[in-house]
C-alpha cells in the first residue's frame, strides 16, 4: 500500500502542471453487533471506507477526465487497488463518453431509490430484486471493461448507454452486460428508470453484503432481466425517496419488490428511515419478506461524523455506531 500511495503522490506532482488533480478519500470504522454473528469493530461500519484520486483537462470545447477509486477493505483495512472505479473519459457539448471500470446505470438508480443512501444498514438488504441483481459485471455494482456514453443534460433529462461485451475471467459477474438509464432531474424532483441485461444470476455474500470475496459465484447461465424505476422529491423539510424493482433471471425465478423511506435534515446532522419488500418467486412457491432501517448522522465539523443505525431484515436485527471522516 506504502508504494502505491508513493506512486500516486508523484503522478499527482507531475500531472499538477497540466491538469487539475484531487486526491480524496474516507476512512470509516464502526462497531456492530448483529442478532445471528454478535459484535465486531471493523472498517466501513456505514459507507464503504476508500482512496481516490481525480484528474481533468479542458482542451479547447472538450474536458478529458480520470478518475481512480478504490476500497480499503474491511476487516483488513487493506487497499485493494482501484477496484471501485478506474475510468478516462471525454465531454463536451456531445454528451460524455467514459470508458474503463465505472457504476452502471442500474446502480445508480438503485441509489436514487434508497434514503439511507445505500449504507451499510439499507433496508435494500431485505430487497433481493435490486439487493441480489445491482452487482455489475464485478459483483459490485459496477462495470468493468466497459463503455459508457450519457448524453447532454437537456432541459433535467438526460440518457444513459453501457455496454460491456465479451469481459473474460469474470468469476463473480456476468461475461456479457449492458444497462440503459433515462433520468430526470430538475428543482426537486428525480427520476430515473434503468435497465440490464446480464449473463447469469447470483446469490447474496454470506454476510448480506454484495463483496466479492464472500459472495457465491455466478449459479445460472440463462440472461438476466432487470428493471428500476425510482423518485425522489425533495420537500424542503425532508426528502422522500422510493423506487419499483423486477427481476427475471431467465430461470424461473422472478423477484418483485419495492422501497420507500424519508431523511429528514436537522442542520448539518440527519434521520432517515426506510422499509423494503420483495417477492420471490420460483418453482411455482412465492416468498415475501421485509426489511426496515434507521440511521442518523451527527455532524463533528465540516469533515467528520458520527453515526448510529439499526437494521432488521426478514427478524435478523442489527445494531452499530461508529466514526467517519472525509478527506
Amino acid at each position: 500500500m506504502k508504494k502505491t500511495l508513493i506512486a500516486l503522490a508523484a503522478i499527482a506532482a507531475v500531472g499538477a502542471a497540466s491538469a487539475q488533480v484531487t486526491v480524496y478519500g474516507q476512512l470509516d470504522v464502526g462497531i456492530n453487533n448483529t442478532s445471528a454473528g454478535g459484535t465486531v469493530v471493523g472498517i466501513s461500519g456505514l459507507q464503504t471506507s476508500r482512496f481516490g484520486v481525480k484528474a481533468a483537462q479542458a482542451l479547447g470545447g472538450v474536458t478529458v477526465s480520470a478518475v481512480l477509486e478504490g476500497e480499503i477493505g474491511a476487516g483488513t483495512a487493506v487497499f485493494k487497488g482501484f477496484d471501485r472505479t478506474a475510468k478516462i473519459g471525454i465531454g463536451g457539448s456531445f454528451g460524455t463518453v467514459t470508458m474503463g471500470n465505472q457504476w452502471t446505470p442500474f446502480d445508480n438508480a438503485v441509489w436514487t431509490a434508497d434514503s439511507l443512501e445505500y449504507s451499510k444498514f439499507t433496508p435494500l438488504a431485505g430487497m433481493q430484486a435490486a439487493w441480489w441483481y445491482d452487482v455489475g459485471n464485478t459483483g459490485m455494482g459496477n462495470a468493468k471493461n466497459s463503455l459508457q456514453y450519457a448524453t447532454p443534460d437537456m432541459n433535467g433529462f438526460q440518457a444513459f448507454v453501457l455496454v460491456a461485451p465479451n469481459v473474460n475471467a469474470n468469476t463473480q459477474g456476468s461475461t456479457n452486460y449492458s444497462g440503459i438509464g433515462l433520468n430526470y432531474s430538475k428543482g426537486p424532483l428525480t427520476i430515473n428508470f434503468a435497465t440490464q441485461s446480464m449473463d447469469g444470476s447470483f446469490k447474496p455474500a454470506s454476510d448480506g453484503w454484495v463483496t466479492p470475496a464472500t459472495k457465491a459465484a455466478q449459479v445460472a447461465t440463462p440472461t438476466n432481466n432487470s428493471n428500476i424505476i425510482s423518485v425522489q422529491y425533495n420537500l424542503g423539510m425532508a426528502t422522500i425517496a422510493g423506487g419499483l424493482v423486477n427481476n427475471d433471471t431467465g430461470a424461473g425465478e422472478t423477484d418483485r419488490g419495492y422501497i420507500l423511506g424519508v431523511k429528514v435534515p436537522m442542520g448539518a446532522d440527519s434521520v432517515s428511515v426506510g422499509f423494503s419488500s420483495n417477492k420471490n418467486s420460483v418453482g411455482g412457491k412465492d416468498t415475501t419478506k421485509g426489511a426496515w432501517s434507521a440511521q442518523y448522522v451527527k455532524a463533528i465539523g465540516k469533515a467528520a461524523q458520527a453515526y448510529f443505525g439499526i437494521q432488521s431484515v426478514d427478524s435478523v436485527n442489527k445494531t452499530g455506531a461508529g466514526l467517519r471522516l472525509n478527506f
